[in-house]
């Protein structure tokens, strides 16, 4: 059994969007074999009320509300620092992380996305280990949101491409390993750092699959289902690319085709496309299952993606038809044609929509995506890879908990 100190930049509950599904599930299988000391920050003041119902046995806690965002994002504008490392910082973290770390003493110190690195590189205790969750290589975002951009947002974006690329780089120099989710996020990031290349693995996500198999339903012949939290720019992306480009084809198909966007915080420009015909955006719902049962077709359509997406995941867990972007198949190695259907552009997206809704489409679609799921991407197999590598990283006290 090891002592960890495990860090993330949010609160890793409740597990309801993709970064939080990813660190819950991390979380919960490294403090039933470890002793384990949760530090993270939260921007959403509800997640205060979830710790205590999540009912996770550590050792201790701290959680920090982001309430300095912007103080903290305009003070890294006068300095070498990454906008999106500077928005996670809390003084009361850090001093609780100090205190942590002389007291405790731990034997591995596990970050969960790179910004919660600046608390510890430099500052660890002689024979700690650091263990870095990347996830993905979040740089790359930056770079397609500079691409796509128009001035002075394209000089924004630019320099937190320079300034993340130069931090991470920093951070895995003084790493035992780094996990990413896909092979292609860890080439991403290796070519960025490739001195630390061989410290990378990768470690994919994983599906509740029991979870979701709640949601295993008929559908109504008619609705398509975007699941997602909506302030997020790449689905806010997908969502609008959707209604105004791909909906339109798929009406054609089948007239009373209703596209469904399930999920939280979605934007003003979000909520605007419910005036389009055939268009229904929800907002937060308690509990996705009902809204995945109902689907006929489950639709990831991802012009910008990072690593694996969870909504593919789940829905191909439910037993649902699935029609993705290849970006949003990155890391899910499913069979197109057989598992899911793919649609690069928005006349082979309508089309592979279209050919679900009418019943052109394989009708196995379903019961294929939920045994490749079963068989791949549950979280008790992906969550082994870890077990191994912390035995490796803290030889002797955590031999017990790996096996």
């Amino acid at each position: 059994m090891a002592k960890i100190l495990f860090l993330a930049h949010r609160a890793p509950f409740p597990p309801d969007k993709g970064d939080k599904i990813r660190a819950f599930h991390i979380l919960r299988h490294l403090a039933a074999r470890h002793e384990v000391w949760l530090g993270a920050g939260v921007d959403d003041p509800a997640d205060f009320k979830h710790m205590e119902s999540m009912a996770l046995p550590v050792c201790d806690a701290c959680l920090a509300p982001l309430g300095r965002v912007r103080l903290n994002m305009l003070s890294a504008f006068s300095v070498s620092e990454p906008l999106s490392v500077a928005r996670f910082r809390h003084p009361g973290l850090e001093r609780w992380i100090a205190h942590v770390l002389d007291e405790v003493r731990p034997d591995l110190v596990f970050v969960y996305s790179s910004a919660q690195a600046q608390y510890v590189v430099g500052r660890m205790p002689p024979g700690t280990r650091l263990v870095i969750d990347f996830v993905d290589a979040d740089a790359e975002k930056w770079r397609a949101y500079a691409e796509r951009a128009a001035p002075p947002l394209k000089a924004v974006y630019a320099r937190e491409l320079r300034q993340l690329v130069a931090y991470e780089t920093r951070a895995l120099a003084a790493a035992e390993a780094g996990l990413l989710v896909s092979e292609t996020e860890r080439r991403l990031l290796a070519a960025q750092s490739p001195a630390h290349a061989g410290k990378l693995r990768v470690m994919p996500n994983g599906v509740d699959a029991q979870y979701f198999a709640g949601a295993e339903g008929r559908g109504d012949g008619r609705s398509i289902v975007l699941c997602g939290r909506m302030d997020y720019a790449p689905n806010i992306d997908a969502a609008a690319w959707f209604a105004h480009e791909i909906l339109p084809i798929v009406r054609r198909w089948r007239a009373d085709a209703l596209f469904r966007i399930v999920g939280a915080a979605p934007t003003a420009g979000v909520r605007a496309l419910a005036r389009l015909p055939g268009v229904e955006v929800t907002g937060a719902v308690p509990d996705v299952r009902p809204h995945l049962a109902q689907a006929a077709v489950v639709v990831a359509p991802l012009r910008i993606a990072r690593g694996i997406q969870n909504k593919v995941l789940e829905g191909m867990a439910a037993a649902r038809p699935v029609v993705a972007t290849p970006q949003a198949l990155d890391g899910i190695a499913a069979i197109a044609g057989r598992d899911l259907l793919i649609g690069e552009t928005a006349a082979e997206f309508g089309q592979a929509v279209g050919d679900v809704l009418t019943g052109r489409a394989p009708p196995s679609l379903g019961a294929s995506a939920c045994a490749f799921v079963l068989a791949h991407h549950q979280w008790s197999v992906q969550l082994r890879a870890l077990d191994r590598l912390i035995g490796e990283a803290v030889p002797g006290r955590s031999a017990e908990a790996a096996a």
